[in-house]
């Protein structure tokens, strides 16, 4: 069950970390029929640091969420294509770290029931990796 789960969370994070990260930098660039703007106002970000310089669009958000969430996602879909195992289970880890990170951030700063449900999601993706792990 551990490997299930944590084949689904890297596709998961894998496939909507990227997209959802590429439609907020998109919506800072360019004019959107549906954009990121028009949901989440930029306001929301005014709890973090430095604000009024990485927080006066959504590019410097996407672009975090997309390297944060989304690349090791993507990377332990690479290494357990390849066959590593071990790989795999690491990059498993980190990626349940980095969501870890990323929610709690989001939970200080701008709690949303949203965070919770991905706090609760990276937890579980961590334990899946440590309990891979030992199964080794």
């Amino acid at each position: 069950m551990a490997r299930k789960f944590s084949y689904f969370m890297n596709w998961l994070n894998g496939i909507l970390a990227p997209l959802c990260g590429a439609w907020m930098m998109a919506s800072a660039l360019v004019s959107l029929p549906l954009s990121w703007n028009d949901w989440m106002p930029l306001s929301i970000y005014d709890p973090f640091p430095f604000h009024d310089v990485f927080f006066t669009s959504h590019f410097w958000p996407g672009l975090a969420l997309l390297l944060v969430n989304g690349v090791p996602n993507i990377i332990a879909l690479a290494v357990k294509s390849r066959g590593n195992e071990s790989a795999w289970i690491a990059w498993c880890a980190i990626a349940g770290i980095m969501l870890l990170i990323w929610t709690i951030t989001e939970l200080v700063l701008i709690p949303n029931g949203l965070s919770i449900i991905y706090f609760i999601l990276g937890a579980l993706q961590l334990v899946a990796a440590l309990r891979m792990k030992k199964q080794l």
